[in-house]
């Protein structure tokens, strides 16, 4: 429909870190080293919460823009894991969650 969405400032850099803990391990294209490993922390037995965070964080504090992240509460249920982060960028605080 010829229509683009932007988003710009405090969205784009959350929108970023959102994309960064989704992408996994080796799923880049340009950048196979980079990633979050879920097959070794999340699929392999019992999902490694603290280790899940560990990579997490890691991704995010990777994107530009980022300051620091003043909160990552991750939970598993089942076969469900969920995380929320709370994130300090140049233009102000954000959550985001997945």
């Amino acid at each position: 429909d010829n229509k683009l969405a932007i988003n710009n400032d405090l969205a784009a850099v959350l929108q970023a870190c959102k994309a960064a803990v989704e992408i996994q391990r080796g799923e880049a294209l340009y950048s196979q080293d980079n990633g979050m490993p879920n097959d070794s922390t999340i699929w392999s037995g019992t999902p490694n919460l603290p280790q899940f965070e560990f990579f997490a964080r890691k991704q995010i504090s990777n994107v530009p823009g980022v300051t620091d992240i003043e909160n990552f509460i991750v939970t598993a249920i089942d076969d469900v894991l969920q995380y929320q982060a709370t994130i300090k960028t140049i233009y102000g605080m954000g959550d985001i969650n997945g």
